[in-house]
């Protein structure tokens, strides 16, 4: 491995981010084949537990193993590489980032409106069945109603995911794209549209653009990829709970439609969102990652 780590590690950025793509092909070939391996399940909810487990084990293959062989293969400082900071002021942080996803909400509804109206001209049906699909799939995943599911269902839709896309897009491909272009606002925008492409949905990609932004400048600011699992955790656990209280019918929700809020509630909110990231990130001794 030292010696592959002498080879790679002085590949300028192009290069790097062109091996880490080469290493999320080669992870999701392996991936994909191995899915074909696992024995099929009937129905019910033991098919959906299985279903859960096959989701967990592609997010690890799929993202987290190839962030983690690129910090071998191309980074001479292991771990450091992703800004793991565990110190009391990043907790401190990571709460406030938190916050801030929650009051994003709203704006990011309002974006999800929007976007679901586009007119994609030829590509309208096809692009309309994988958003359809994609949404159908999220709510079978999610449908099962007991405790002991829901803490499966948050550990598989909401931490994993969390962790090896924030490991892969920001810590990666975000951090490359800022040695690259030398600018980390066009970074964190270019890296933003790959996150939300790499989803496949064109009837979500504005409002996980937008999300990736706000997670971009989240790690960005405050230097600590804690913030940004924590944060992201929090905006995937919104709906593993909301479709949790559905089923055990606390409320209606379903994530095919969106919320509606008014205007005097949205925009309060972003603004008390952006005041946050201003006082907690920006002014109050934050340490950029650079």
């Amino acid at each position: 491995m030292k010696n592959l780590n002498f080879f790679f590690i002085d590949k300028k950025p192009f290069s790097q981010l062109a091996g880490l793509f080469f290493l999320f092909l080669f992870s999701f070939i392996i991936s994909s084949g191995l899915m074909l391996l696992f024995p099929k399940v009937g129905s019910g909810d033991a098919a959906i537990r299985f279903q859960l487990l096959q989701q967990a084990f592609s997010q690890l293959l799929n993202f987290l193993l190839p962030a983690c062989l690129f910090v071998l293969l191309f980074q001479p400082r292991g771990g450091n590489y992703f800004h793991f900071h565990w110190q009391g002021r990043y907790w401190g942080l990571a709460v406030v980032g938190m916050v801030i996803m929650l009051l994003i909400a709203p704006i990011s509804d309002c974006f999800s409106a929007w976007n679901d109206g586009w007119n994609l001209g030829p590509l309208e049906s096809t692009m309309r069945r994988i958003s359809d699909l994609t949404k159908a799939q999220v709510e079978q995943l999610l449908s099962l109603s007991s405790f002991p599911d829901l803490l499966l269902q948050l550990f598989v839709v909401a931490l994993l995911p969390a962790v090896c896309e924030e490991l892969f897009f920001r810590g990666g491909v975000q951090q490359i794209l800022h040695r690259w272009f030398g600018n980390p606002h066009v970074a964190i925008i270019v890296a933003s549209l790959i996150f939300s492409l790499a989803h496949g949905d064109l009837y979500g990609l504005i409002p996980r653009f937008f999300l990736g932004i706000v997670l971009g400048y989240l790690f960005f600011y405050s230097g600590s990829m804690l913030v940004n699992i924590c944060a992201h955790f929090l905006n995937n656990s919104m709906v593993v709970l909301l479709l949790f209280l559905n089923h055990r019918g606390v409320l209606s929700f379903s994530p095919t439609e969106t919320l509606g809020m008014p205007w005097y509630v949205t925009l309060p909110c972003l603004l008390a969102a952006l005041l946050l990231f201003l006082v907690y990130f920006i002014k109050n001794d934050a340490k950029p990652t650079r």
